[in-house]
């Protein structure tokens, strides 16, 4: 029996079959315990509230929060966890199951990319190792757009290398690049130059990319003009957002080491494997390596000019790190050895003690640990049941306590601004702690204690 994905073959007893299935072992590391925990301020709560308004307003194209427009980045991940919240509903699982179940498909593309770029043995080592990345799999079990975008970057690679062959991929190539570029601001535009050495000098004429490249324009010039022409700045924060920091007059030197070292946490034990497969590969003169090499310079310059980059913005370099790392310790083996099964044997053992020993970290630190609900959570679903006006005081936590407040509109106490508050005639509840209101000299007639936990308290003004 045979069946076909995006003119992917499949037979029921192929090894491809037997691949995902086997890779399908990693599914607990991704979403076991996934929901246990309440969502953190920056990003996930901010996220799932956007997601949220997507489903409760209907307008997938103006994204909203607390009662302002939201425009840092573009919608494709928010619909993504819009989806999930509209079938199943509102909580923290469903939250992060959208970027847990796109992780873990990324797992999935990068084995088939891997077969497409060198063998199936690279492939299926490097989906494993990629699975033993540690902010990888962190970003994948969070309500963030970070592994929606890796999945998205390898994917439209893939489908650029089998379109350059065929150019029945290219329908399919187009979507992933329109969803690549539309669930990050400005990152996504540093696989072009990639793209540019898979297309070039192969088969397919101008006249082939027509329709592909009506889709991707239409959409993309689309999206980007409806959000013009609701805030007029859209273009400039745009840049600001996906550029930040960014100077001329800046310590190269710096930045380089900075990135380094997130490049090196994030990744882990696969930091040097993967450097040296990006440059190594380099010297075999093959285009597989260029491609990979080329992304990831091209990805990585930008920090060279700015120190306002995370760790979880270098994570899309995780897979194509591996994969060179892999990809060129296959083809140098196969020059010196033959026997294509020793071969497999040899960088398949290296592969899964790594792997194996990074997941083994990984799953302590971040997978089987205990569940927790944070005092902000529990305050500001308290806070829900009273129609007074919300304010949040002593801390950054503005979107867990909007998300977890059913959506009220949330306010900041300025710094010294309690006194001021409590002045004013309209009644409000207010989550701070009993140390700030006694600092100020808040007498107690003034307010109620509705509810505490930890060091926070919400309480409402008499």
């Amino acid at each position: 029996m045979k069946f076909s994905i995006f003119n992917f073959k499949f037979s029921i007893l192929s090894y491809d079959v037997l691949i995902v299935a086997l890779l399908c072992l990693t599914v607990p590391l991704f979403f076991y315990k996934l929901g246990q925990s309440s969502l953190v301020s920056w990003d996930e709560a901010w996220y799932a509230e956007i997601a949220g308004n997507i489903v409760k307003t209907g307008d997938f194209l103006h994204l909203t929060f607390n009662g302002g427009s939201y425009t840092d980045h573009p919608p494709f991940g928010f619909w993504l966890i819009a989806l999930s919240f509209k079938l199943f509903g509102i909580n923290e699982f469903w939250a992060r199951f959208a970027p847990a179940l796109i992780g873990f498909l990324g797992v999935i593309t990068t084995y088939f990319l891997g077969r497409e770029l060198f063998s199936k043995s690279v492939g299926f080592l490097s989906a494993l190792a990629l699975t033993s990345s540690p902010w990888f799999l962190y970003r994948s079990r969070s309500g963030n757009l970070d592994s929606i975008l890796t999945t998205f970057f390898i994917l439209t690679v893939l489908f650029a290398l089998k379109a350059s062959k065929n150019k029945h991929f290219l329908m399919p190539f187009s979507l992933s690049l329109v969803a690549l570029l539309l669930t990050k601001t400005l990152a996504p535009l540093t696989i072009i130059p990639a793209l540019i050495i898979i297309f070039w000098k192969n088969k397919l004429k101008l006249r082939d990319f027509r329709n592909a490249l009506l889709l991707i324009s239409s959409l993309i010039l689309g999206w980007f003009f409806s959000q013009y022409f609701y805030k007029s700045d859209f273009f400039s924060r745009y840049f600001m957002i996906g550029f930040p920091g960014a100077e001329v007059k800046t310590d190269y030197l710096d930045n380089l080491k900075l990135a380094k070292e997130y490049l090196h946490n994030g990744i882990g034990k696969w930091f040097w494997p993967g450097i040296f497969g990006i440059f190594a590969g380099l010297f075999l003169r093959q285009k597989r390596f260029y491609i990979l090499s080329t992304f990831f310079v091209i990805f990585i310059t930008p920090f060279l000019f700015s120190n306002k980059g995370h760790i979880w913005h270098l994570i899309p370099l995780h897979p194509f790190m591996i994969l060179a790392f892999f990809g060129f310790f296959y083809v140098v083996l196969e020059k010196i050895c033959k026997k294509k099964i020793i071969v497999s044997l040899i960088i398949f053992a290296i592969g899964l003690y790594f792997s194996l020993l990074q997941m083994r970290q990984i799953w302590y630190q971040f997978v089987d640990i205990p569940a927790y609900v944070s005092d902000e959570a529990i305050l500001s679903r308290e806070a829900e049941k009273y129609a007074q006006d919300f304010y949040i005081d002593g801390g950054d936590f503005g979107p867990s306590a909007v998300f977890y407040s059913g959506g009220k509109h949330v306010s900041k106490v300025w710094e010294g601004g309690l006194p001021e508050l409590f002045e004013t005639p309209k009644p409000f509840v207010l989550i701070t702690h009993q140390w700030r209101l006694d600092k100020y000299k808040i007498e107690k007639k003034r307010y109620k204690v509705l509810k505490s936990d930890r060091d926070k308290i919400l309480v409402i003004k008499i």
